[in-house]
């Protein structure tokens, strides 16, 4: 804690030590309680005034020391309080020296005969008054803590007295002597006064951080008490007998001179220690400014700082490289300088709104962009940031500027080549267009001039075989067959072609999808495949997707078709649809114990027209797993097939999109 908020807490502290010790003191009077009006019998008694005096001293001090937020009233009443204490110390000097005699007591106490104020009391409450009185009066705090050292005087007088059994000290002939506990009192009040205002006055030194501060700390109270307590033992000695007069003034001389020099010696080295720490921390700080320069300096950006006035404080090298002007050129000069004319005006009332603003700071890109102007007047394109703050207590602006106009000639550049791009690219997407017309005039093409003689071709054969079979020789049917078949053939070639290439044109129609639903539904559309046979289908947790309904059950039905169609020689055959959580990437699959293939043609799966078994084995067109392949890929997702030769094979698939909940 800082010495100073130490500080704040005495005044009131000692103001409510004063008040108590007067109020027990006006309370032992009204009911003759001895023992609250002297510390021990045989020593002066406090005065029923000196108790008033102390309880008005004490409430002045309180609300002197309050908080500003007391308001003029709590001032008020606390120069009316010191004031009545000063005339109440007055009026017992008037009774003391002049011969006026005043009856203060009587309406405090019914004792006709009560203890009388001392006059050294009466000075002590004169000087208390007037401090408080001078506390905030203007150039009067000298004053206040010169009548309020004065007092703590008066008091510590009284006090040695005590302490080393000197009664004129404290008891002058024909005047009432000063209390133990007024002398202490006393002193109370008088610290209370002269900690009031720590930022102000004597105690002002107490409070510094400064190694002036620091020695006055630790040596004033010292100064104060060393001296005090080596003389209270001196005096103990000598009433003890161990040594006459002479050796215990030596002894006391010599316990002061040994004990202030070591107290003086050990603040010196404290002393050192600090201002070798702050040497040190001046080394660090130019060290650092010296760094700071140094970053300042290298900085491509240009650094420039200005004041309140919007005068330059600041120009690194980097604002010379790019303005062009050195930095003595243009320190001191207005920042106008660096703009054109045309916006320095807008610029100055935006640095003024800043100013004013509650940010501390705008980064780069934050404000629209501003004009730098060079020393050969032209004018370059510059994005700043802006940052303020106080400077010896002045606002302090800096501006980090960078030159953009490569960048403006790139941007600019690169939007050529964009709007070059852009042109290419409608060109592309015309020829694409054009290519997709003629693809679609080629698939109608095919739908119709092609599967028309297919038609004709099966239509005229089954009419031969059915009108003229019986008189064609066996051969000649079997021709038949083979051509009605090879036609049939043809046909559904030319229809997995025509679907394949319609899948690239249809749009996707993501939606949430449960996987459970098209598979049972793909099941029972192949249900004529699994007549007659064995087959076990074993459909596991499949979590629900974002897909195309329509096209993730064309998956489902060709990889379960497929299934079906290479376990066909199997006694049992057993297929089993699932996901796969375990693996690196999650996915569906598709697993059956059908012939399997050799991994090594595996490349060759999802290709069009690519087939790993003959024909005469197993029908198809070899367009199926094309299809699941481009299904998939339209998603987002990828598909692969793992298998080993008669071990069955298994089909897995992922989607993009969301992962599968």
């Amino acid at each position: 804690m800082a010495p100073a908020r130490r500080l704040e807490a005495v005044p009131q502290a000692a103001a409510a030590a004063v008040i108590l010790l007067g109020a027990l003191v006006l309370l032992g009077w009204a009911l003759d309680l001895t023992w609250l009006t002297r510390v021990r019998p045989g020593l002066s008694a406090m005065a029923p005034t000196t108790a008033l005096g102390f309880v008005l001293t004490g409430a002045s001090l309180w609300l002197s020391s309050g908080t500003p937020a007391a308001g003029p009233w709590a001032r008020r009443a606390a120069r009316a309080g010191a004031a009545l204490a000063a005339l109440m110390g007055l009026a017992t000097l008037g009774q003391d020296l002049l011969g006026w005699s005043p009856d203060l007591a009587s309406p405090l106490v019914a004792d006709p005969t009560p203890a009388r104020m001392s006059p050294a009391t009466a000075a002590g409450f004169l000087g208390l008054g007037g401090a408080v009185w001078a506390l905030d009066a203007r150039r009067g705090r000298w004053l206040a803590d010169a009548l309020a050292a004065a007092t703590g005087l008066i008091a510590l007088v009284g006090l040695a007295g005590y302490l080393y059994g000197g009664a004129a000290l404290y008891d002058v002939a024909a005047h009432t002597g000063m209390a133990l506990h007024t002398a202490l009192g006393l002193t109370l009040a008088a610290l209370g006064v002269l900690c009031a205002r720590p930022d102000r006055g004597l105690v002002r030194i107490l409070t510094r951080d400064s190694a002036g501060g620091v020695t006055a700390r630790r040596l004033v109270p010292a100064a104060v008490l060393i001296p005090l307590a080596v003389a209270w033992l001196r005096l103990l000695g000598e009433r003890a007998g161990f040594y006459g007069t002479e050796f215990g003034l030596a002894l006391f001389a010599t316990s002061n001179v040994v004990l202030l020099t070591a107290l003086v010696l050990w603040t010196a080295r404290s002393l050192h220690r600090t201002d070798t720490s702050r040497r040190q921390a001046e080394d660090a700080l130019r060290a650092s400014e010296a760094w700071r320069a140094g970053i300042l300096d290298t900085a491509d950006d240009a650094i420039i700082s200005i004041d309140e006035a919007q005068r330059i404080t600041l120009f690194n090298q980097g604002a010379e490289r790019i303005f062009g002007y050195r930095a003595e050129e243009v320190l001191g000069q207005s920042l106008d300088l660096l703009l054109p004319p045309r916006v320095a005006g807008l610029h100055r009332r935006h640095v003024e709104d800043f100013a004013a603003a509650p940010e501390a700071a705008r980064r780069m890109g934050e404000r629209r962009e501003i004009a730098g102007r060079r020393r050969d007047g032209t004018e370059f394109p510059a994005e700043a940031s802006i940052s303020k703050l106080a400077r010896n207590g002045q606002p302090t602006f800096t501006v980090i500027l960078r030159d953009v106009t490569e960048r403006k000639r790139a941007d600019a550049e690169i939007r050529a080549l964009n709007e070059e791009l852009e042109q290419r690219v409608r060109e592309r997407t015309a020829d694409l267009e054009a290519a997709n017309r003629e693809l679609e005039a080629f698939s109608y093409s095919v739908s119709h001039d092609l599967r028309a003689p297919l038609r004709a071709v099966d239509g005229f054969s089954r009419i031969l075989l059915e009108r003229h079979g019986a008189a064609l020789a066996p051969d000649a049917r079997r021709y038949l067959g083979l051509v009605r078949d090879n036609a049939r053939q043809m046909g559904q070639l030319v229809d997995d072609l025509l679907a394949f290439s319609r899948l690239g044109r249809h749009a996707l129609a993501r939606q949430p999808v449960a996987p459970g639903d098209l598979v049972r539904q793909a099941l029972d559309d192949l249900r004529p495949e699994r007549e007659g046979r064995r087959v076990e289908v074993v459909v596991g947790d499949l979590p629900a997707c974002h897909a195309d309904p329509t096209l993730l059950r064309q998956v489902w039905v060709n990889l379960l078709a497929n299934a079906l169609k290479f376990t066909r020689g199997r006694e049992v055959a057993r297929i089993e649809v699932g996901y796969d959580r375990s693996g690196p990437e999650p996915a569906y699959f598709v697993r059956d114990n059908g012939v399997g293939f050799d991994m090594q043609y595996a490349g060759k799966l999802f290709g069009v027209f690519q087939r790993l078994h003959r024909a005469e084995e197993y029908e198809g067109t070899g367009v199926g797993l094309a299809l699941v392949q481009r299904i998939v890929h339209r998603h987002g997702g990828r598909v692969w097939a793992e298998a080993a030769v008669d071990q069955g094979a298994t089909f897995s698939f992922t989607l993009g999109g969301p992962s599968p909940a």
